[in-house]
């Protein structure tokens, strides 16, 4: 049975490609700008009817024993690659036999956030693929949940953190990630309010109306942070158009995109808005989707 103890940490699906590779030393970064433990978990998936005993037969290395000497490998060069990285990083690894998506949701309650690696492929192909676990993981966690696809772009200036506000509480916490996110980095926050005109309006006529009434909500969403966050330099931009398109156009050179997520009634956490699920599929730098806080009223905050 596993079990872990002491803070919150950074959890981080590991596989033996580049992009889980490339999720490690995201992760790593993260949890040392943090001051977080890093946790590092393979999901051991194995095919039905398989020995899962490698003891079963002392006498000569059975696939079961390779099978997970090869999930015990991918652990060990992710903690060297981690450690490489920030030498002080509290390292800890976990090799869980499951199915990988119900492993990490097993994990996301005692995690601070969890991060995931994601190779670019088509949408219809990557729900095919292990690539498939960012939705379901994303939709069930009640923390933040990275999706990985491409090396961090730390060389624009000025740096960037986007964050996605529709005016609703559940953006919100996306607000206040953000915040946070941009004032350790010392990064820039452009703050992005999509509006989409009313179906079978022009956009012509459409435009400075929901320019308008994205720029109230919008200040409304913002209001208090920059006092919480005096340093952070904050970008704020009303664009009408296609939100998924529009964000990941905006966010292309960014640090990492930032979004919340949407849930209804008793089913929170069943749903992930289309918004989020699209940009899960297409954005071109980190995607961070943070959950709105249970129990707690985010339009209350700072």
């Amino acid at each position: 049975m596993d079990t872990y103890t002491g803070p919150a940490p950074i959890i981080v699906g590991v596989e033996h490609t580049d992009a889980g590779r490339l999720a490690v030393v995201w992760a790593a970064d993260e949890a040392a700008r943090r001051g977080l433990p890093l946790r590092l978990v393979h999901a051991l998936d194995w095919p039905a009817g398989a020995d899962r005993d490698p003891e079963a037969n002392p006498h000569r290395q059975t696939w079961s024993g390779r099978f997970r000497d090869a999930g015990l490998r991918a652990l060990a060069e992710a903690a060297v690659l981690a450690s490489g990285r920030h030498a002080e990083l509290v390292v800890d690894t976990a090799l869980i036999d499951g199915e990988p998506t119900a492993v990490l949701r097993a994990q996301a309650p005692r995690a601070a956030m969890i991060v995931l690696g994601s190779r670019r492929l088509s949408s219809a192909t990557e729900l095919l693929t292990t690539g498939g676990i960012a939705v379901p993981v994303t939709a069930h966690a009640p923390c933040p949940v990275v999706i990985v696809r491409e090396p961090e772009h730390a060389t624009p200036d000025p740096r960037t953190v986007v964050v996605g506000v529709d005016g609703s509480p559940r953006s919100a916490s996306a607000v206040a990630y953000a915040f946070d996110e941009a004032a350790r980095r010392d990064a820039t926050l452009v703050a992005v309010q999509v509006r989409q005109p009313a179906s079978g309006l022009m956009m012509s006529l459409a435009m400075p109306e929901e320019i308008a009434e994205g720029r109230i909500r919008l200040a409304e969403t913002l209001a208090g942070w920059s006092e919480k966050y005096p340093n952070v330099r904050v970008r704020r931009e009303v664009v009408v158009g296609h939100p998924v398109r529009t964000l990941v156009k905006t966010a292309e050179h960014a640090l990492c995109l930032v979004v919340g997520t949407r849930g209804v009634g008793g089913f929170r956490g069943m749903l992930l808005g289309s918004v989020s699920q699209g940009l899960i599929h297409h954005a071109r730098c980190p995607l961070v989707v943070v959950p709105t806080t249970p129990g707690t009223d985010p339009s209350t905050q700072p």
